[in-house]
């Protein structure tokens, strides 16, 4: 398995500690079935301004550390980018780090609480420059819970999303695990990643979220998303998705109803 959201590399962020919990986190990975990791780190402008040069000098060092510790791991440079509608333009000049540094992927944080309505022509910025979004753990996203259908009109336009493994075994609460769910079966995943930060509460571990995914979509799709999409990423290769499943969005329509039920929603409308 390959795990593309990680918080490992030390001292960046709110992420790994030092050298020997990088390791840790490392050989933790690795027990787990986990070949390689993208280190992504979080860049927040005023908070965690962790530039593309600084990252990939760590990630160098990371993987030397691995080897002399006989942890048969792979790493590769990435960054977490809370939304800013400058990033198209950092990342085209080599300011922030793109997945795997090839310049074709970016992993992108919202807001938990709103996401701005002008979210089309951010997404459609990126892609001009042939950059493709992936929108880390929308299942934890409070307006995306509430307005469903916004993530599916980005999913239609090509935009990706990366459900965190802990989410589907209720670890971030009942809320994110049933979105999680949904999202699965409106075919809205394509990536499953760890977002792992530490050896504690949120550990680099992917398989037991792969079996979870494994009953709502089956081997074959759940596999694609902790191996297949994953590679096709690192390499810098588009990833074939299948056509998302719409949500209601008519809230006296039996569907809608209930879908908000499922997710506890008090039957809340969709946006036009």
């Amino acid at each position: 398995m390959i795990d593309l959201h990680n918080h490992m590399l030390p001292g960046l962020d709110d992420g790994a500690l030092n050298w020997k919990q990088s390791l840790a986190m490392g050989q933790m990975a690795v027990e787990n079935g986990i070949q390689g990791i993208v280190c992504t780190p979080h860049w927040v402008v005023g908070h965690f301004e962790n530039r593309r040069a600084v990252i990939v000098g760590l990630v160098r060092t990371l993987q030397e550390k691995l080897q002399a510790a006989g942890i048969p791991l792979t790493v590769y440079p990435g960054a977490e980018l809370h939304l800013d509608f400058d990033i198209p333009d950092k990342i085209l000049s080599g300011e922030l780090a793109s997945l795997n540094d090839t310049g074709r992927f970016a992993l992108i944080e919202l807001p938990m609480d709103i996401v701005p309505r002008n979210m089309k022509h951010f997404f459609w910025r990126l892609q001009a420059a042939d950059i493709t979004p992936i929108i880390s753990h929308p299942e934890r996203n409070n307006a995306l819970r509430r307005h469903p259908s916004r993530l599916f009109r980005w999913v239609q336009m090509g935009v990706l999303t990366q459900v965190t493994a802990a989410s589907l075994m209720g670890r971030f609460g009942t809320d994110a695990r049933k979105f999680a769910v949904s999202l699965l079966e409106h075919r809205m995943v394509h990536i499953i990643g760890t977002d792992a930060h530490d050896t504690g509460d949120r550990i680099p571990q992917l398989s037991e979220g792969l079996r979870e995914a494994e009953k709502i979509v089956g081997k074959e799709t759940a596999r694609e998303m902790v191996l297949e999409n994953p590679q096709h990423i690192l390499q810098g290769e588009a990833v074939r998705t299948r056509d998302p499943i719409p949500y209601p969005s008519r809230p006296g329509s039996s569907r809608f109803k209930k879908f908000a039920s499922f997710l506890g929603l008090g039957g809340r409308t969709n946006p036009p």
